[in-house]
């Protein structure tokens, strides 16, 4: 049963990942002959870090490390010396959380049992290793909206299925936008100077808030969130929001200034930039959050959503603002 496992389970899950290279041991064995059975037995096998004792029908009931084994006296029965409590995997476990389980564990091999606690297979940590890149270049894939189902091969017509419903979503916001615009037309009309700075404001914001969406997608695939590490993550982002704002405004009010010789029309859209991005970057540390609280897969859903909430959020902000301060302005 070499390479048939991938016809039996599912594919990326434990049981299409384990080998067969392991080393079982009798439970009725001594120290004495556990050694010559490992002696006969480990020629071509790599890997051996850990023994495991099965008992007449193959379950597994103990484990042992090589040097364990080694130092024991050789009379000794090997179940006397070996640890009870052993961490297995079944056979349709999915890979990433078998990679969770290794991480946690600090193990380099992980035995594999199928329903009746029979031991079947191993898995080694650089099998893991694999998985987890795989997994990682799938999350990244996802960021950029176009999901991991999407690939080369793809029909075109099933690649725009599955993109079109979260771009038709986001096609009616952005025409939202389009309307926010037109309802301050006459604040544009008597500044006609606030158009060019509008795609910087959104854009900025736009991508603040992805670069937060990058920073929690990877926390969610390698960390464990929990409340206090979610509120800690949100301040985080928060204080990193007002940091990037503040130089940020700080150097498009000076462009502003110059360009366009009104110090108030620096300051509009220096604080407009500063207000987008605290927002931009706080929107796109929680949105995912949410998401994920609620089963979605953030890595999908959040991209395409943070840029044009974003969006809108930044034109209320910068229009709001320079509606305010317009008889500065004239």
């Amino acid at each position: 049963m070499g390479n048939n496992n991938h016809h039996i389970f599912k594919h990326e899950t434990t049981g299409t990942l384990m080998k067969k290279g392991y080393i079982a041991l009798l439970e009725t064995y001594t120290v004495d002959q556990a050694i010559m059975h490992l002696r006969q037995n480990v020629q071509g096998k790599t890997n051996i870090h850990y023994l495991y004792i099965v008992s007449e029908d193959n379950q597994l009931t103990g484990v042992l490390s090589i040097r364990e084994l080694l130092g024991a006296a050789s009379e000794e029965s090997i179940t006397s010396i070996m640890k009870k409590d052993i961490i297995s995997l079944p056979t349709d476990l999915d890979q990433e959380d078998a990679a969770k389980i290794f991480r946690d564990e600090d193990l380099v091999t992980i035995p594999v049992v199928n329903n009746a606690k029979q031991l079947i297979g191993v898995i080694h940590v650089e099998d893991i290793l694999d998985v987890v890149w795989q997994e990682a270049d799938e999350d990244i894939e996802k960021l950029f909206a176009s999901g991991k189902e999407i690939d080369f091969h793809t029909n075109p017509f099933t690649a725009a299925y599955r993109r079109l419903p979260w771009l038709i979503i986001l096609l009616f916001i952005g025409l939202l936008s389009g309307s926010i615009i037109e309802g301050f037309e006459a604040t544009l009309e008597a500044v006609v100077a606030l158009a060019f700075f509008m795609p910087m404001i959104a854009g900025m914001t736009g991508n603040t808030g992805t670069q937060s969406l990058a920073v929690v997608v990877r926390g969610l695939v390698s960390e464990k969130l929990n409340m206090k590490a979610t509120l800690r993550l949100i301040f985080r982002e928060l204080i990193v929001g007002v940091v990037i704002g503040i130089v940020c405004a700080v150097v498009i009010a000076i462009i502003a200034y110059f360009w366009q010789g009104s110090f108030v029309l620096g300051l509009i859209v220096g604080v407009s930039l500063l207000a987008t991005l605290i927002i931009g970057t706080v929107a796109g540390t929680i949105i995912p959050l949410i998401l994920h609280k609620f089963k979605m897969d953030p890595a999908i859903a959040s991209g395409p959503l943070i840029t044009t909430i974003n969006d809108i959020l930044s034109l209320l902000i910068y229009f709001g603002i320079a509606t305010k301060f317009i008889s500065k302005l004239m």
